[in-house]
């Protein structure tokens, strides 16, 4: 089997990451319409006919072993299930809402089959789509398709990938230019391809983490203190090619500053400050002394360029978005108190609680709900979104469709808990001398990437609950890949 029939797969999940976050952050529907169908379907197709083989395997063998650790995995249907709930609305559409002016009050319309899912403007669900069949369909393929030694390289590439794109957004800082990639005029501040702020936090900021977390796992290998991932680093790999994640961390971090949007810059430097502290805690006592010093050497450079950085490109904008971040705001932005938005979608939710509105329903039924105080204190720029991930997918999909994403966030989430139980408890079986490894216990066998990807995802949940990362489709897609590929630095343990 040559290189190319062997990497397929992994081609095809990384032109996908660089669909999504380039064209515009993945929320142009219109620009998105022509590429990400095909890379889907394709990437579907590679998965059944052409996945990774093991060294033992032949292709045949391979393609065998997939199609029952599918057949065996719930979210395989839970994907399927899920497909079919969000392609009936595009066949059962209700009329809009209207007013009846002579009898002052809102007509709502049934569809034509009132028991299924339905929607009131095709054209806008019709994006939901674009969003979760694909990261589904990326998950499966990175789970089953992929060998450990991609699934680690797939990670990898999300951060090298990230790094470029917060490149870019200094690039279009520094040349003054009002338009996204040059194409798209923007009257707003925007930061690399996102012309919203927020997604573009949520982005670099779970990109940050995996980027810290990748690193801290390639100095643990090196080290041989992480017990049985040492299979991923070799005792001849030099300084830089160990410590090359430090330069998309650096720029990820960057990005997520750069990004103006308070969720990040919080969030970012919690996350950075979180994930070093238990880095260094795990490492340290492992460190020689020379490489004590190399390493606070180059965290130290690294600090020199982010300040270098905002000294250059003079982010006047920062200093007023740090000092707008407050304990009462965060609690306001999440308890959603400061706007009428979560009140409305919750009465939404009530009135339609099985299948909800349909995506993008929410804008649609919003009016109806708003009191005279709201009509007043009405919030037109972001007006069409709760900013609240949970609260609009409860209103615009019921407890069907939000049922179907939370059982496929934990068909990613539970395996790779699992996992580091089980690395806290069980033998490992590895080539490694099994009286060396005995003396790495408990929560120290846990990779450390694995740490920070739930660290990472975990921030991305967080800023969810004041905001709207899951409805950009490049947030969601690396935020489902990372709980597949951190399992391949995940060694083959032993049940106890």
């Amino acid at each position: 089997m040559n290189w190319f029939v062997r990497n397929l797969l992994w081609v095809h999940l990384a032109a996908l990451i660089v669909a999504f976050s380039w064209i515009e952050g993945g929320t142009r529907a219109d620009l998105l319409l022509p590429v990400i169908p095909w890379l889907s379907a394709f990437v579907l197709e590679w998965l059944l006919v052409f996945p990774q083989a093991k060294s033992a395997e032949t292709l045949a063998e391979a393609r065998l072993r997939v199609w029952r650790s599918l057949a065996r995995d719930p979210l395989t249907y839970i994907a399927l299930v899920f497909f079919v709930v969000l392609l009936m609305p595009l066949f059962n559409v209700a009329q809009a809402p209207v007013f009846d002016v002579a009898h002052n009050v809102w007509k709502n319309f049934a569809p034509p089959v009132r028991w299924l899912p339905s929607c009131v403007d095709p054209s806008g669900h019709a994006v939901l789509l674009l969003w979760f069949p694909p990261a589904l369909v990326g998950a499966l393929a990175a789970r089953h398709g992929l060998l450990k030694k991609s699934k680690r390289a797939l990670l990898e590439f999300v951060c090298w990938n990230s790094a470029a794109l917060s490149v870019l957004g200094f690039v279009q800082i520094g040349m003054g230019t009002n338009k996204i990639l040059g194409l798209t005029p923007m009257e707003g501040y925007f930061f690399s391809t996102f012309g919203y702020p927020n997604f573009a936090g949520a982005f670099f900021t779970l990109s940050t983490a995996l980027s810290l977390g990748v690193w801290l796992q390639m100095v643990s290998d090196k080290l041989g203190a992480s017990l049985g991932t040492s299979a991923s680093a070799h005792e001849d790999d030099s300084w830089l090619w160990v410590n090359r994640l430090l330069v998309p961390m650096a720029f990820n971090f960057l990005g997520a500053l750069g990004s103006l949007s308070r969720a990040a810059i919080l969030l970012s430097g919690l996350v950075l400050l979180t994930i070093s502290l238990y880095g260094f805690l795990c490492l340290w006592k492992n460190l020689s002394s020379g490489f004590r010093v190399t390493l606070v050497a180059s965290v130290f450079a690294i600090v020199m360029i982010v300040v270098a950085s905002f000294a250059i490109f003079k982010f006047d904008g920062l200093k007023h978005e740090i000092n707008d971040i407050s304990y009462s705001a965060i609690v306001q932005r999440v308890s959603g108190k400061g706007l009428y938005h979560a009140r409305i979608a919750k009465e939404i939710f009530r009135d339609h609680p099985v299948f909800g509105v349909g995506g993008w329903g929410y804008p649609m039924y919003q009016l109806q709900y708003l009191t005279p105080e709201d009509k007043n204190n009405m919030q037109i720029g972001g007006g069409a979104n709760v900013h609240n991930d949970t609260l609009q997918f409860l209103a615009e999909q019921g407890t069907v469709g939000f049922g179907l994403i939370l059982l496929s966030a934990l068909c990613l989430i539970i395996p790779v808990l699992v996992q580091a139980v089980r690395l806290s408890f069980a033998k490992i079986a590895s080539n490694s001398d099994a009286e060396t490894s005995t003396k790495v216990s408990g929560w120290r066998r846990v990779p450390l990437v694995l740490t920070c990807v739930i660290i990472g995802a975990g921030a991305t949940v967080c800023h969810s609950l004041g905001d709207l990362p899951f409805r950009d489709p490049a947030v969601l897609l690396i935020w489902t890949l990372s709980w597949i590929c951190v399992l391949g630095w995940v060694p083959t343990v032993k049940r106890a």
